[in-house]
């Protein structure tokens, strides 16, 4: 029978019927586990989202970054700002170096076309001395030669300076800005050790 021979009052009348059994689905178990599930899968997705282009807390492995860092600690990383722009001296990045497959926390010193250095114990940028009293005091052991960092990439080093891999290592050399997830902005865990950190003002 089409639709059309169908009456105004069976019309009605499968309508209501169609209605209460939706309504006893509803009330079923597995209307309720099939809703929870979306739900469980919508909240999913929203927090993949947030760790894969907002923000994520990520854990300090190694002492490469002490005092400002220490192992153990969870960093709070935002992935925002470099989408508008580009990392600036001083920021404390989570990178990406040729061949690994985990990421590692430096500070970006050396930026696109500037030439990096060190001597006497000191870093150099574009032969002037860098002060870098808001974060490290002591003396490099060890001089480089004059490193030009390429177009779109940045010179790394750990605050821990004499214990740390970074690209004064030939291995490691300058990274690309493809190869920066983030800015640590605050260490979160321990809760006792919160602190935030904001953008390094150059004496």
């Amino acid at each position: 029978m089409k639709r059309k021979d169908f009456t105004q009052s069976q019309i009605r009348y499968l309508r209501d019927r169609a209605e209460e059994q939706y309504e006893n689905m509803r009330g079923s178990r597995s209307f309720r586990n099939v809703s929870f599930l979306m739900y469980i899968a919508l909240v999913v997705l929203i927090a993949l989202t947030i760790r894969s282009f907002i923000a994520e807390p990520i854990r300090v492995d190694g002492d490469s970054m002490i005092p400002t860092l220490i192992h153990n600690e969870d960093m709070l990383v935002e992935k925002m700002s470099y989408w508008l722009e580009d990392p600036q001296r001083g920021d404390i990045a989570i990178v990406f170096y040729p061949g690994y497959t985990e990421s590692c926390v430096k500070r970006v010193i050396g930026l696109p076309g500037e030439t990096v250095a060190v001597k006497d114990g000191k870093f150099l940028i574009n032969g002037t001395v860098l002060d870098e009293s808001p974060y490290w005091n002591g003396e490099i052991i060890g001089d480089i030669d004059p490193v030009t960092v390429g177009k779109r990439q940045v010179f790394v080093v750990g605050d821990n300076r004499n214990g740390s891999k970074d690209s004064r290592n030939p291995d490691v050399g300058c990274i690309p800005y493809a190869k920066i997830v983030g800015r640590v902005v605050a260490v979160v865990y321990p809760f006792n050790e919160y602190e935030t950190f904001s953008r390094v003002t150059y004496p």
